[in-house]
């Protein structure tokens, strides 16, 4: 796996707070997993997950974020993300932080236009994607917040109805999936509950067991499989964690 190097500061009307670019590496989780990516993880979001393992992007309180997040020419990012490797039969996912947050800028319509190959949007699911991310974006990995992940946001911030719904009519056209996160029993009740609420189809939905190492997500993940799977919902693992890669 390889890195990108930071280039000078250009003009803001074209750029994007970037926290890293790395690949070429398996995508760890949900559908895909195995796929080998490049990921492109932009900076700032409008949630605050306790658990986030990319608290680098929006944890003001820790981190000077203008440091941790520069801002990067969008032409600059896609020659980052193809010199390694994005569009040449791998996958460019484009993470974060909330990278919908960017969409209505000129920056990200030019960094969607120019990327090669097929692009994947990681998401909370609180922002409905514009006509062109839906043009562009092949496919949405969605991941509302509940139980510990949800824990420092009030409902209505993090959940979403209409944005939900949004996502749930492209899930049910193959390009979205619902991945949650769980770290004990309740936590999948919580889950199964919302998707019930929300008309979420149940046949593509994953849920991921807590964990930000590979013997936190085994714990977890055996506390919860069982009833994952009664519910009917998907099982996701975390296969960057098992290998010890990004």
């Amino acid at each position: 796996m390889s890195r990108s190097p930071v280039p000078s500061t250009p003009a803001r009307e074209d750029t994007l707070p970037v926290q890293e670019i790395f690949g070429p590496v398996p995508q760890g989780e949900g559908p895909y997993t195995g796929r080998a990516a490049v990921f492109v993880r932009l900076g700032r979001c409008n949630l605050h997950c306790p658990p986030c393992d990319s608290k680098l992007t929006w944890d003001t309180s820790r981190y000077d974020l203008g440091a941790t997040c520069p801002p990067r020419a969008a032409e600059d990012i896609v020659a980052a993300a193809v010199a390694l490797g994005a569009g040449d039969h791998r996958l460019t996912v484009i993470s974060g932080g909330e990278p919908l947050l960017w969409q209505r800028t000129r920056a990200w319509e030019m960094l969607l236009t120019a990327l090669p190959g097929k692009i994947h949007v990681e998401s909370n699911g609180t922002i409905s994607p514009t006509g062109l991310t839906r043009q562009r974006v092949a496919h949405f990995s969605v991941s509302p917040k509940t139980g510990a992940m949800g824990a420092a946001d009030p409902a209505k911030r993090r959940i979403v109805p209409s944005v939900l719904a949004d996502f749930a009519r492209l899930a049910e056209q193959g390009r979205a999936i619902f991945k949650f996160v769980a770290g004990d029993l309740p936590e999948v009740e919580e889950i199964a509950e919302l998707v019930r609420a929300h008309g979420l189809p149940q046949g593509r939905v994953w849920v991921m067991p807590l964990g930000d190492s590979a013997e936190s997500w085994e714990t977890a993940g055996r506390a919860v499989v069982e009833r994952v799977m009664e519910h009917g919902f998907h099982f996701s693992g975390r296969l960057h964690l098992a290998l010890g890669v990004r």
